[in-house]
C-alpha cells in the first residue's frame, strides 16, 4: 500500500512537472506568434533608396536652384514630387507587405523635406502597407540642408535624430527591439523572418554648420545589440535579413572609401557566425548585387533619383528570398493623369538627359587642361563614358571578353590611355562586374 501510494505520487508529481513544462511552452509560443507583424509565411518589400527629395517649398526654381540642380551629380530635381507620387501609386496597385527606404531620403537633411516625403508616403500606410526607413548619412544634421530663393540660398531647418523618429514612426513603432545608442532597431517579421533595419550613419547630437559625414560605421554599443538580438532570433528559429544604407562590400574598385563601412570586416564576422544570408544597402547610387560563397550575398538597389526610377522589388518565403529590380515607368503615368508639361511625359528621355549632362560636366573637367584632343574627340570621349556609365547605374554592366575587347579597341578608350590616368581608370573599372545585377535567388534551409 505504501509503495502503491509512493509511485501514484510519484507520477502526479511527474504530471504536475509535464504539466507546467508544457505551460511554459505554450505561453512562449503564444507570446511569440503575437509578437510577430505578420501570420503570413510570405511576404514582400519594396525597396527604395536615396531619393533625395526636396519639397518644393524649399525652392523657388529660380537661379540659385537652378545652379544647384546643374551640379547635382546627375540627379532629377525638377519632378520628384510625380516621381514619388507615382511610385505610390504603383504600390497601391500591387500592394506589398512594406517599403523598406534604406537611407538618403531627403537631399540634404532637411526637415521640411522629411516631414513632405512622409506625407507623400502616408496613403501607403493608410491602405496597411508598413513604411519603415532608416537614416542615410545625408539625414541627419547636415550642415548642408538649404532652401533657394531667387539667386541666393538660404540655411535649412536641419533634421535631427528624434525629428526622423517621429516623422518616419511607423518602424521604431512596430521593432520588437530598439537600439538605445542609434537609430537602429529590429523588425519580427513572421515565424521564418527577422529584419535588422541598422543606423550605419555618422552624425552630431546638434545643429551642424560642417559638412555631413559621407562614411559610416557600426557603433560597438550597436553591434553588442545586434549580437543579442541574432542569438534571439537564432533561437526562434529565423532567418535574420539586414538594411542598411552604407556598403558592406567593395561594389566598385574606385569607390570604396567612404562607400564601404568603417568596421565592415568586424560586421560580416557578425553576420557570417549566425549564417545571415542577405544584405540590402544604398549609398553608392548604382545598381549592384555581390554573391559570395560561403557568405552573404549584398544588394544595393540603385538610387531613385538617378537615371531611372529603379527600386527592388523583394519577395520572402519560408525557403527562398528573391529580388528583383523593378522601375516606375513616368511617362505612363503622366499620361494616366493627364499631366501637360512635356518632360513628364517624355521623362525618360528627359532623366537620361540630365544624368548625361552630368557625366559630361565630369569627363570635360577631367580633360579641361588636355589641349591635344579637339572638340570632337572629347565628345566622343563623354559619349563613351556616358554609355558605360548609365550601364554601371542600372546593372547592366556585364560584358563578355569579347565585348570588353571591343571597348578598349575604340578610339575613345585609346584617347584615354594617353590623356587621362583616371578616366582610363575609371572605365577599367567599369568591365569587371562578372554577377548579374538585376535580380537574385537564395534559397533558406528548412532547418533554419
Amino acid at each position: 500500500m505504501f509503495k502503491k501510494n509512493k509511485r501514484f505520487g510519484w507520477i502526479l508529481g511527474l504530471m504536475s512537472i509535464i504539466a507546467l513544462v508544457t505551460g511554459i511552452f505554450f505561453t512562449q509560443r503564444s507570446a511569440k506568434s503575437s509578437d510577430m507583424l505578420i501570420n503570413d509565411t510570405q511576404a514582400e518589400f519594396w525597396l527604395l533608396s536615396d531619393l533625395h527629395f526636396l519639397s518644393a517649398s524649399l525652392h523657388d526654381e529660380g537661379e540659385a536652384f537652378q545652379q544647384f540642380s546643374q551640379s547635382a551629380a546627375g540627379k532629377e530635381m525638377q519632378y520628384q514630387t510625380e516621381s514619388v507620387t507615382a511610385f505610390v501609386d504603383e504600390a497601391l496597385k500591387h500592394k506589398p507587405t512594406g517599403i523598406i527606404l534604406t537611407g538618403d531620403m531627403t537631399l540634404n537633411g532637411e526637415k521640411t523635406s522629411a516631414e513632405e516625403l512622409s506625407t507623400l508616403l502616408a496613403p501607403l500606410q493608410e491602405a496597411g502597407i508598413m513604411v519603415l526607413a532608416i537614416p542615410g548619412n545625408h539625414e541627419i544634421h547636415n550642415g548642408w540642408a538649404r532652401a533657394f530663393a531667387k539667386d541666393k540660398e538660404y540655411y535649412a531647418d536641419q533634421l535631427s535624430a528624434d525629428d526622423f523618429k517621429d516623422i518616419f514612426a511607423e518602424g521604431f513603432e512596430k521593432a520588437n527591439s530598439l537600439d538605445k545608442t542609434s537609430l537602429s532597431y529590429s523588425i519580427n517579421l513572421n515565424d521564418s523572418y527577422r529584419l535588422f533595419l541598422l543606423d550605419s550613419c555618422i552624425y552630431d547630437s546638434d545643429v551642424n554648420w560642417d559638412d555631413p559625414t559621407t562614411n559610416g560605421e557600426l557603433k560597438e554599443s550597436t553591434l553588442a545589440w545586434l549580437k543579442t538580438q541574432l542569438e534571439d532570433t537564432k533561437q526562434a528559429g529565423q532567418t535574420p535579413l539586414i538594411f542598411l544604407h552604407h556598403n558592406l562590400y567593395a561594389h566598385n574598385d574606385l569607390l570604396t572609401e567612404g562607400y564601404v563601412l568603417d568596421n565592415a570586416d568586424e560586421a560580416l564576422a557578425l553576420f557570417d557566425a549566425f549564417d545571415v544570408p542577405a544584405a540590402f544597402s544604398g549609398h553608392i547610387h548604382i545598381q549592384d548585387i555581390e554573391e559570395k560563397e560561403q557568405s552573404l550575398t549584398e544588394v544595393v538597389t540603385g538610387s531613385y533619383s538617378t537615371e531611372n526610377l529603379g527600386y527592388g522589388v523583394l519577395t520572402l518565403s519560408k525557403d527562398q528570398i528573391n529580388y528583383q529590380v523593378q522601375t516606375i515607368d513616368l511617362n505612363t503615368w503622366a499620361v494616366s493623369t493627364e499631366q501637360t508639361d512635356e518632360n513628364l511625359l517624355n521623362y525618360t528621355t528627359y532623366q537620361s538627359e540630365v544624368f548625361s549632362k552630368s557625366t559630361d560636366e565630369m569627363v570635360r573637367e577631367q580633360l579641361g587642361s588636355v589641349s591635344e584632343l579637339s572638340d570632337q574627340q572629347i565628345s566622343e570621349i563623354c559619349t563613351f563614358i556616358d554609355t558605360l556609365n548609365k550601364a554601371l547605374f542600372t546593372g547592366h554592366d556585364q560584358y563578355t571578353a569579347e565585348q570588353i575587347q571591343v571597348i578598349k579597341s575604340s578610339d575613345a578608350y585609346q584617347l584615354l590611355t594617353t590623356y587621362s590616368y583616371f578616366l582610363k581608370q575609371y572605365t577599367d573599372s567599369l568591365l569587371t562586374d562578372k554577377t548579374p545585377d538585376q535580380s537574385v535567388t537564395i534559397s533558406i534551409p528548412l532547418s533554419n
